[in-house]
Order: C-alpha cells, then sequence, then structure tokens
C-alpha cells in the first residue's frame, strides 16, 4: 500500500482557501448519479458538503502563520492485491483512514 501524505500548495496561483482543493475533489462527481457520488466525510459522519469542509478547514485557522499549510491532503493507494481482499472498496477504506 502506497500512502503518502502532502501539504496545501502555497503562493504564486494558489489560494490560501481550501476551496480550490474541495473544488478540484468535487471533478470527480461530475456527471455521476446522485447514489454514486462520493462525499467528504471524518470521524463523525460521511455525507459531508463540500462548502462545509471548506468552511470548517478555512476558519481553523487563527494560530497558522501566513505562510504554513491550512490543511494535508493524505493519498491511500492501495495495490490490486490489496484491493482484491477488500469486500467494499469505498467503505473498507473509509475505515481504514479513521
Amino acid at each position: 500500500m502506497y500512502i503518502t501524505i502532502t501539504a496545501q500548495k502555497l503562493g504564486g496561483d494558489y489560494s490560501q482557501s481550501s476551496a480550490d482543493f474541495a473544488e478540484y475533489l468535487e471533478k470527480e462527481n461530475q456527471g455521476l448519479e446522485q447514489e454514486d457520488v462520493e462525499h467528504f466525510f471524518n470521524q463523525y459522519g460521511d455525507e459531508i458538503d463540500a462548502k462545509d469542509v471548506v468552511k470548517e478547514i478555512d476558519g481553523n485557522t487563527a494560530k497558522l502563520k501566513k505562510k504554513e499549510p491550512k490543511f494535508y491532503s493524505i493519498i491511500v493507494s492501495p495495490s490490486k492485491y490489496e484491493l482484491r481482499k477488500l469486500q467494499n472498496n469505498s467503505e473498507d477504506l473509509k475505515t481504514y483512514c479513521f
């Protein structure tokens, strides 16, 4: 399994807000039926609206300096072998992330 943690890109054309990143992730849902849409999730819920995600991240930065990342993205990429072992890929991977 490949796991990487990446800090928010800062400076240049990159926004101080997490909105651009949330919008980028939302593109995966374009053209999908409602029941196939992947929602944002955390330890408390699994159908979190992108606007709420941005509000929570951008509103929790009081002690950060302007040049510090406001969020990190975690990429969990299981191998084909590991995916075959999972019963329900999406749900099992969400459980693993908690």
